[in-house]
């Protein structure tokens, strides 16, 4: 396969969007002036400081030296790592839980947990899951109606399943229950971040 050499900028902007973050939350996460990281992404500044170069990438996660690196054509190399606090949370307040997301806000993937407030209902006109579906209960208990049935899910097990078949997510104690959540495709690919922000707060941790 082909490598081509990309340019620190474009590596740069192709990393940030694979994050899902704006230039300007990369801009304060690097603490560099938005203009700047604006001029670096576009070429203008065909040779940018070791110090600018180097706040960026810290704040990528990624090395220096792969700003640099030979790309393979059609082909995306990407590695993120995080903790707990995951990368973007989802509040839906008025729903009632709360989306934490470990991977980026992507269409085809979703991976993350949800918190759920006691006796609450997720219904899935507000958290449109489809496709294939991992769910396993961190904490508390977890029941899915899954095609008309009702699933019980204890903390520490978990359910694999067609999201295609009707189903809904809801937490029968009074206390807060979390579990975990894998979808392929991602809600996000149903909502749309225009839709999704209509009934929720999209915020960078």
């Amino acid at each position: 396969m082909k490598k081509t050499k990309l340019a620190p900028g474009q590596v740069i902007r192709r990393q940030r969007e694979l994050l899902g973050w704006r230039a300007v939350e990369l801009a304060r996460k690097a603490e560099i002036n938005p203009r700047t990281l604006d001029a670096i992404e576009k070429g203008r500044i065909k040779s940018p400081s070791l110090h600018n170069l180097e706040s960026i990438s810290s704040a990528l996660g990624i090395s220096t030296a792969s700003l640099f690196s030979k790309s393979e054509e059609n082909t995306d190399l990407f590695y993120l790592g995080g903790n707990q606090k995951g990368q973007h949370a989802i509040e839906f307040g008025k729903h009632g839980f709360r989306v934490v997301c470990y991977a980026p806000l992507i269409s085809n993937l979703f991976v993350g947990k949800i918190i759920v407030q006691g006796e609450t209902k997720i219904d899935h006109k507000i958290l449109p899951t489809s496709g294939m579906i991992f769910v396993q209960t961190i904490m508390g208990k977890l029941s899915v109606q899954f095609d008309g049935k009702e699933q019980l899910i204890k903390e520490g097990s978990y359910a694999f399943f067609d999201g295609y078949f009707p189903h809904y997510f809801y937490n029968p104690q009074f206390k807060e229950c979390t579990f975990f959540l894998v979808t392929a495709p991602s809600f996000l690919a149903l909502a749309g971040r225009n839709g999704l922000s209509r009934s929720s707060k999209v915020t960078t941790i």
